[in-house]
């Protein structure tokens, strides 16, 4: 059997594009004071940020429990494509509030169900 791997894809403004393996990471979290980003903790503490809302884009922060569902989409997202095999990427929709599974090559996007 080949070598599985899932990634997840986390992206901001302010902060930039990063791939983080999701095997690394050990704790993802929304928090109101930050409501436009989820933060994955990785292994050695260090954290990533990604950015469901957009700076100035009229979009209203997340209220508690949709962020809250964000990261708990996520673990889910990690552990139901865990158990597919090949290797994969997960991204946030374009409409950002649904977790989606491609090839690592990006291509082909398809919900996490």
């Amino acid at each position: 059997m080949g070598m599985q791997d899932v990634w997840v894809r986390a992206q901001s403004t302010a902060y930039g594009s990063r791939t983080v393996r999701a095997d690394t990471i050990v704790q993802v979290k929304w928090e109101r004071q930050s409501s436009q980003y989820l933060t994955l903790v990785i292994k050695g503490g260090d954290e990533v940020h990604h950015q469901v809302r957009s700076y100035g884009s009229g979009a209203r922060p997340l209220r508690e429990e949709d962020g809250t569902a964000l990261a708990d989409g996520l673990l889910s997202a990690m552990a139901k494509t865990a158990a597919v095999p090949g290797n994969h990427l997960l991204v946030l929709d374009g409409t950002g509030v649904q977790w989606c599974r491609a090839a690592l090559d990006g291509t082909g996007a398809q919900p996490v169900s």
